[in-house]
């Protein structure tokens, strides 16, 4: 009877032990450990990245890689005209192309991408070895943002022939207004100024449009690129036309 029951002892430990190592990631936290990739990915990548979720062009997908080492899989399918436009960019500026793979960074040449990491399947935290830029996720991390930031400066190139048939919505044209009369709430006549301001600039720069710019503006390197130079121009002569002048002058 000892023999026997330890014997089942032994099979139950087992069967435990299998379980336990298949279920390592489960279906929930498959989909929690997804959630959390996409939401850092959304807050870390320039405008055109998270328009792009929005408009359902890129899609995740999380798998269970490994079970014995509890690693997951990473899938992320882009948008095949993104991927063409971006590399085209990239190969127009040779400098640049090799400034940036010598440091390591590369453009996706395929709308496929995927990452294999080791998952802590208590905390969920991924391996930090893995989000380096020497591992799988942080190489394909840093190939998508590298490839949305060049889309998004490109995207933020307005100029005075460009036209926008997509009004603005309510609440960003607010937002606008405000954002205008408090940098010229010292202007004679600020808010007809502003009012005039919106309407020229609706009429040139989508919403997205103005997010880019926007983002490019705050941000020195993008800045450096030279993406905004020909919208300040835009803007200026708009501001003139408007008779907003800033602050304090």
């Amino acid at each position: 009877m000892r023999l026997v029951s330890a014997v089942i002892t032994t099979l139950l430990l087992s069967a435990n032990a299998f379980t336990a190592s298949a279920t390592c990631l489960d279906a929930n936290a498959l989909q929690k450990l997804g959630n959390n990739e996409t939401e850092y990915l959304l807050g870390r990548i320039p405008p055109a990245f998270p328009d792009a979720v929005a408009d359902k062009k890129i899609q995740f997908k999380m798998h269970d890689a490994e079970a014995d080492t509890c690693q997951a899989k990473l899938e992320v399918t882009l948008p095949e005209n993104d991927v063409r436009e971006a590399n085209l960019l990239l190969a127009a500026d040779p400098a640049k192309k090799i400034i940036l793979f010598s440091q390591g960074y590369a453009l996706p040449e395929t709308t496929a991408l995927n990452a294999i990491f080791t998952v802590d399947p208590v905390s969920l935290q991924i391996s930090h070895a893995d989000t380096l830029q020497s591992g799988a996720l942080g190489k394909l991390r840093a190939s998508i943002e590298m490839m949305y930031a060049m889309l998004t400066q490109q995207r933020a190139n307005i100029d005075e022939k460009t036209q926008n048939n997509e009004p603005w919505s309510a609440e960003f044209r607010q937002r606008q207004t405000a954002k205008c009369s408090s940098q010229f709430a010292a202007t004679q006549q600020a808010e007809a100024g502003c009012e005039c301001q919106i309407s020229k600039t609706s009429a040139i720069a989508s919403e997205r449009q103005m997010r880019y710019i926007e983002y490019v503006d705050s941000n020195p390197y993008a800045q450096a690129t030279g993406a905004n130079k020909n919208f300040a121009a835009v803007k200026s002569q708009i501001q003139l036309a408007c008779g907003l002048n800033k602050a304090g002058r």
